[in-house]
């Protein structure tokens, strides 16, 4: 049987790995939107909405 608190921990990495993860993903649409305003002469790309994660 496993361990709770050990189960606990480690659920508690994986939230933080992600947390970290959605906040790398919403920088790069903020470069990537950066990026897309200042290149005005640029080619379009497949613009898609994006959605802020909670």
């Amino acid at each position: 049987m496993k361990n709770p608190n050990e189960v606990l921990r480690m659920k508690e990495q994986e939230i933080l790995r992600i947390k970290i993860e959605i906040e790398a993903l919403r920088v790069t649409a903020r470069l990537l939107s950066d990026e897309n305003s200042v290149g005005a002469a640029a080619p379009q790309r497949d613009q898609r909405q994006l959605v802020e994660m909670p």
